[in-house]
């Protein structure tokens, strides 16, 4: 992970409270299509405060997390008291174990695992015949948030310039892509999530079970503007010029929008098996 992953320290509370979990459609998935039952133990990477940790402890799993941020780990820790729910300070990368898994998972998380490690250190933990699962979420086209990205260009342009900034596309030509890449869960990673670079696992794992899922949120001003301060590329923006970007953004949601707003998602599920 690098310098500007680890800033999600900073705003760890705030994550916690306005990043959107993951549909109970895709914990069911990965339970049907790993064949994993209750009990088994799971290596979580990139757990954050546990919005998909939930997921997995409520189909019985024991999760052991790797995090890299000291202060996600102990929202993460505080939020999962009593469960069976452990996690370690550390990079994937870094991170060391004698012992194997049954199944890997990272949710919308994996593109912070150095590339040329990715796909040889998911392998090198997983037992014969474990399983990989990531998930991630997309915005996409649909909600209310498109305009509210329309009306604040100017905005961007101005104290933002280096957010890669653009109208959400449309979850059809997301999963487009991802089928077209499905011989290869690196290769389909690259589509699912754009921030993990290009890739492949190669013959390390099978081709991949795909599954998708469409939702929408909605959020009044303050949990709109929270929501988008949480991302990597607001967080690279400094913070007087980011401050002045987000003010401006919940002017047009309380002026244009009466001060609530629809964000829609496209939850991808990718599944594949180590050879």
């Amino acid at each position: 992970m690098d310098g500007i992953g680890l800033r999600f320290d900073e705003v760890a509370e705030l994550y916690d409270r306005v990043r959107p979990g993951y549909p109970d459609e895709l914990f069911d998935d990965v339970a049907t299509l790993t064949g994993a039952p209750s009990g088994t133990n799971v290596l979580e990477i990139g757990c954050g405060p546990g919005q998909a940790t939930r997921g997995l402890l409520a189909r019985g799993w024991h999760v052991h997390a790797v995090e890299p941020g000291a202060a996600m780990a102990a929202h993460a820790a505080a939020n999962f008291a009593g469960r069976p729910f452990t996690v370690d300070v550390a990079r994937f990368e870094d991170w060391e174990t004698h012992e194997t898994v049954d199944l890997l998972f990272s949710a919308t998380a994996y593109h912070w695992v150095a590339p040329e490690v990715r796909w040889t250190k998911a392998a090198a933990v997983l037992a014969p015949g474990g399983a990989i699962a990531l998930a991630t979420n997309r915005t996409v086209a649909g909600g209310e948030f498109d305009e509210v990205y329309r009306a604040s260009a100017d905005l961007h342009a101005r104290y933002g310039p280096e957010i890669d900034f653009g109208i959400p596309v449309t979850a059809r030509s997301v999963m487009d892509e991802i089928h077209a890449a499905r011989h290869d869960i690196g290769a389909v990673w690259t589509d699912a999530d754009p921030k993990s670079g290009r890739g492949h696992a190669g013959p390390l794992f099978t081709p991949p079970e795909i599954r998708s899922y469409e939702w929408e949120t909605t959020y009044d001003t303050a949990d709109a503007v929270g929501l988008l301060s949480t991302y990597s590329s607001y967080l690279r923006v400094p913070a007087e010029r980011r401050a002045k970007l987000l003010d401006g953004i919940a002017d047009i949601v309380e002026r244009d929008f009466g001060g609530s707003v629809t964000r829609r998602y496209l939850g991808v599920l990718a599944v594949a098996k180590r050879r």
